[in-house]
């Protein structure tokens, strides 16, 4: 009698599929995962083309099973192509998936078991299914070509410093070492463009564009009188042919990656255009102390939509801008920010906070917030002064992009006027120079006998002008 083996069919039309995705340029690993009441696991696996036809096969795949969510890492940009198809597919079939896109940390294998694509295809479904997923940052088309032609921008400014910096430096192999020659003003670009055109020393070639009416710099004639001391100490030195054709090459490119990045600006300026919301949150945050309208669309491009942060820790910490926790025996101590973070915006914010510290002249409580911050921090470190304003930039630009507003360059709370009022005693270091030249003016016009009582009241302003520089706070009636 023959021995009969039983199979025992287990019904999965009540079950839940999952499908974990592990993507790279040319191809992708799908992975489809059930489990059933009894711990039954139904695992199914398949290897895909990321093109036209790969996409297809990859739809067929899991189409019968009906997955509730697609989840795949965040791949620098390899997974856009996926994700888009899978949001267009939704468009079109009659039950509800969720597409997830996690954090690369969050799919990490296990230390002593084997990881490679297919595994980890099978853990993200597997994550997926349990719930332990963390939806990541939402791809918005708009804002990721935005945020391409940005990074582009920063890549041709780039390459604009250095071939700046390879003129000079052939300027400099050459013994014309004037201090302030700086290639971002448009005539010493001009100069140096028919300099190279000259073969003879630097003080004929300065002498011929200042007596000749026509030569070409006759537009720059009053700069170049104004500044031809810079020069008098190398007016007997010259280019060689090589270093001629050096510069000209690097000028040629110069002009060249400064018209691509106008043109970038111009496209920017264009798609905001054709989306108003962008527009009014890039107004609403240009409105900030520091922050340029050209930065703040690049904070909308980078960003994303604000209502993945929960909190604006959140968003501080993915920009960068607070520092990392390091705990050790009960202690707890603040170390050096976080490199894990958002270069860009980490950028964006400390240059910001760098101008409202040292450049900015509108008076608001954020310049006030500066300046005490920088007295407090100075003696220790202007960087970690500007550190901490950058974060605070950056709790202002998380509440505007979360409520929809403007900055608002008052307090929100006024304090109570009294009769007695207390005069700031936080100045810029402008605004110190002015003080301090003002005192050694009044202790100058005090000595004046002739004067009388105008002069004892000189020498009360100057007494209450050092008590200004000295960091006292003086109480006027």
């Amino acid at each position: 009698m023959e021995e009969k083996i039983f199979k025992f069919n287990v019904d999965w039309t009540k079950s839940s599929f999952f499908c974990g995705m592990d993507v790279h340029k040319h191809e992708l690993t799908a992975a489809i995962y059930s489990e059933d009441d009894s711990k039954t696991e139904f695992l199914k696996t398949n290897v895909f083309q990321v093109n036209s036809q790969g996409l297809v096969q990859l739809w067929n795949f899991v189409k019968k099973y009906q997955p509730d969510g697609f989840a795949m890492e965040a791949t620098g940009i390899f997974h856009h192509v996926i994700f888009n198809f899978l949001t267009k597919k939704r468009e079109f079939v009659r039950w509800p998936f969720k597409i997830s896109v996690v954090n690369p940390s969050d799919a990490k294998g296990l230390p002593g078991r084997p990881k490679n694509d297919k595994m980890d295809a099978i853990n993200l479904a597997k994550y997926l299914s349990k719930g332990l997923l963390k939806n990541g940052k939402a791809i918005v088309q708009v804002l990721e070509d935005i945020k391409a032609i940005f990074r582009m921008a920063a890549q041709l400014e780039r390459d604009r410093t250095a071939l700046k910096n390879r003129i000079i430096k052939t300027l400099d192999r050459a013994g014309i070492r004037p201090r302030r020659l700086s290639l971002n003003r448009d005539w010493v670009v001009d100069l140096i463009h028919h300099l190279v055109e000259y073969e003879g020393t630097l003080g004929a070639f300065l002498q011929s564009a200042v007596k000749d009416e026509n030569h070409p710099l006759q537009k720059h004639h009053t700069k170049i009188i104004k500044n031809i001391a810079e020069f008098v100490p190398f007016f007997e030195f010259s280019l060689t042919h090589a270093q001629r054709v050096l510069i000209r090459q690097n000028l040629v490119e110069l002009e060249f990656k400064t018209g691509r990045k106008s043109l970038l600006a111009v496209e920017v300026e264009h798609m905001l255009q054709n989306h108003p919301t962008l527009r009014k949150h890039a107004h609403n945050l240009a409105t900030i102390p520091g922050i340029s309208p050209f930065a703040a669309v690049w904070i909308l491009a980078e960003t994303g939509n604000i209502k993945q942060f929960p909190k604006h820790r959140s968003f501080t910490a993915y920009c960068g801008c607070c520092p990392r926790v390091v705990s050790s025996a009960g202690k707890v101590y603040s170390a050096h920010t976080s490199r894990h973070s958002n270069s860009y915006l980490r950028t964006i914010f400390f240059n910001a906070a760098t101008v409202v510290c040292n450049l900015l002249k509108t008076d608001s409580w954020l310049k006030d917030y500066a300046t005490r911050i920088v007295k407090r921090k100075a003696l220790r470190s202007h960087k970690l002064a500007r550190c901490i304003v950058a974060a605070k930039i950056s709790r202002i630009a998380f509440a505007i992009l979360r409520d929809g507003i403007p900055f608002n360059p008052e307090p929100l709370r006024n304090n109570q006027t009294n009769k007695t009022k207390t005069i700031d005693t936080h100045f810029t270091i402008a605004d110190r120079k002015l003080i301090r030249r003002a005192r050694n003016v009044l202790n100058r016009v005090r000595e004046m006998d002739e004067l009388g009582l105008l002069g004892s009241r000189a020498e009360t302003l100057a007494a209450g002008l050092d008590q200004i520089l000295q960091g006292k706070k003086i109480q006027m009636i």
